[in-house]
């Protein structure tokens, strides 16, 4: 009996196709939700003005937590931040005569960042505390 059974159960499987799916595999990039063309409106702290003006950020090629941010301060400035979730670290740097550092985040469809912006080149020297936010359009 326990041949037969063996038996039926062969021919059983012999019959049927086996289809193995692979689902792709989804990589999730923290900088996706922060690439984009953004208007900034811009509030500064120091000489208690607004200014208006565009930024475009893009991913950065080389370095996976890295993105771009080109017409930094209104300026034609390009400086890199870091991206971890939904925030972002601009780190001490300097850039054509600023040094520059800052932090944000992303807050629902909204851009929102503080940074510290020192020209080096007036004497003395400059310093700008900044609060920004930012619409894609």
């Amino acid at each position: 009996m326990k041949k037969y059974l063996l038996f039926a159960v062969l021919i059983i499987m012999a019959g049927c196709d086996i289809y193995i799916v692979d689902e792709p595999y989804v990589v999730y990039d923290d900088r996706d939700m922060f690439v984009g063309n953004y208007h900034i409106n811009e509030f500064s702290q120091t000489t208690e003005q607004s200014y208006n003006y565009n930024v475009h950020i893009l991913k950065s090629c080389c370095d996976t937590q890295e993105i771009r941010i080109t017409n930094f301060y209104g300026s034609e400035l390009e400086v890199y931040a870091l991206v971890n979730d939904n925030r972002l670290t601009i780190p001490l740097q300097r850039v054509d005569g600023y040094e520059i550092e800052g932090t944000g985040k992303m807050d629902y469809d909204k851009l929102v960042f503080t940074f510290v912006v020192r020209d080096l080149y007036a004497y003395p020297v400059f310093t700008d505390f900044v609060d920004a936010e930012g619409w894609m359009y």
